[in-house]
């Protein structure tokens, strides 16, 4: 059920903007390719390198683009912005993309952030049927095994809805969880389905659960039984 999400949102990030400061415009090296309009080094006051017009990268199934980029050899953090977009292929075919106006990631930690002045958007774009699609105000994450969506937080697609103000992504646990704004999410498929409103919502795939705190209502439907949540 999250599954699709926590791909979307931890590891597409992480992966899409990973790139080697030996990179040279439009010739492949060990991280990627990187290619753009134009490409300026620096070497003072500290070592840079600047990527303007057209930018993009690609490494694998990853990839991104962007209208600049800068990569600060130390402290080795990256800096994207105008129409940032990072696609990711799956090895179904599907292809996920996540898209804003201003981007950072820091390879040391593996931390970054996208952010837009109409905030950002994610879709699943299967290779037949209709896309999963979200927005939020911003995406944060860290390395490939947490991200957090915060503000008008909103998902939908065949499978689930989300409304809130704050996701919370764990790859590990298989796992989102909703909170603030009373928050809600329906379940469209699968061996049950159903829908919850509380102060907090968390779901998890492994095994497939839903737990809700604060003022509960809702409904789940187990096949052909309908059990209504206490309010």
């Amino acid at each position: 059920m999250t599954a699709v999400w926590l791909l979307l949102l931890s590891a597409l990030p992480a992966a899409a903007m990973e790139a080697s400061g030996r990179a040279h415009q439009g010739a492949p090296v060990a991280a990627g390719v990187v290619r753009s309009r134009e490409w300026l080094i620096r070497r003072a006051p500290q070592r840079e390198e600047e990527f303007v017009g057209d930018v993009s990268y690609h490494k694998g199934p990853n990839s991104m683009s962007a209208d600049w980029a800068l990569l600060r050899h130390e402290p080795q953090i990256w800096q994207a912005r105008g129409h940032v977009r990072m696609e990711h292929m799956l090895k179904s075919g599907d292809r996920i993309e996540v898209m804003g106006e201003r981007a950072q990631f820091d390879q040391k930690n593996g931390q970054g952030w996208l952010i837009g002045p109409s905030g950002v958007t994610f879709q699943r774009i299967p290779r037949d049927g209709p896309p999963d699609q979200g927005s939020a105000v911003r995406l944060d994450w860290e390395g490939d095994q947490t991200a957090r969506l915060s503000g008008n937080v909103h998902a939908w697609g065949p499978r689930l809805e989300m409304w809130g103000e704050q996701a919370d992504f764990d790859v590990a646990q298989s796992g989102v969880r909703l909170s603030g704004g009373r928050p809600v999410l329906r379940v469209l498929e699968g061996d049950w389905t159903g829908a919850v409103q509380a102060d907090t919502v968390a779901a998890k795939d492994k095994p497939a659960s839903i737990h809700a705190e604060g003022r509960t209502q809702g409904w789940i439907r187990f096949k052909d039984k309908l059990e209504k949540l206490a309010q």
